[in-house]
């Protein structure tokens, strides 16, 4: 699975760190280029030391491992742009995020070579991989999904780039003190959610209470997972 993870990784980076919806004002055939070159870029980087081995494209079919990124790519550029039902259906934005990234998850399954997971026994053979791929959904991803509910229950605008931060700040820090050794995670996690407490009722947080707690507690969950493989899972 170490070749899924950096897979990921990437995805997510591409998604939620340097593009997420930044291409949408421009035209589509661009975007998607734009898209799939980010995308492939960043996953050939990461997985540079698989790219000649034999990936499982179909069952019972193998091709070299950048042959399989560079379609996923493709497929995952079209996906992205296409695969969209915001503003047409109910709940539109939540399905369209939740529709690719559960189709895009799947893809890099039916791809990614599995010898590794058969030479070291660990479905998170890489911790640090696993700690970056947590720290990205814990900041970014949780937070595009509260707001594409958003998106449908009162049409907001997309936030701003630092209200994107200011918010993907305070979830690192939930996702971060779930690393924290003994019990003193726990210790940290009150405080911390105290601290954001107070700071959404002077209004230097602005969100409904419902996004916070779920963006609070999604990711000291998520760090709780990082958690488990860093120490129980060695």
């Amino acid at each position: 699975m170490i070749v899924f993870w950096r897979l990921f990784l990437a995805l997510c980076l591409t998604d939620f760190v340097f593009l997420n919806y930044a291409l949408r004002k421009i035209n589509r055939s661009k975007a998607i280029l734009i898209h799939s070159t980010v995308f492939a870029v960043l996953a050939l980087l990461f997985c540079h030391g698989y790219l000649t081995e034999p990936w499982p494209f179909v069952p019972g079919i193998f091709l070299p491992g950048w042959v399989c990124i560079l379609i996923f790519a493709l497929f995952h550029g079209f996906a992205f742009y296409y695969f969209r039902f915001g503003g047409k259906e109910k709940y539109g934005y939540t399905f369209s995020f939740l529709f690719q990234l559960i189709i895009n998850f799947l893809f890099l399954v039916l791809i990614s070579p599995f010898r590794a997971l058969y030479e070291t026994g660990n479905f998170f053979a890489e911790p640090w991989i696993v700690f970056l791929g947590g720290l990205v959904v814990a900041t970014y991803v949780l937070g595009w999904f509260i707001f594409a509910i958003e998106q449908d229950a009162y049409g907001r605008d997309y936030p701003t780039f630092d209200e994107q931060w200011l918010l993907a700040l305070v979830r690192a820090i939930f996702f971060l003190v779930m690393l924290l050794p003994g019990l003193r995670w726990a210790v940290a996690f009150v405080v911390w959610l105290g601290a954001c407490i107070y700071a959404r009722r002077i209004r230097l947080i602005d969100m409904p209470s419902w996004a916070f707690f779920v963006g609070a507690f999604g990711a000291g969950f998520i760090g709780l997972l990082v958690r488990l493989r860093f120490y129980l899972l060695r």
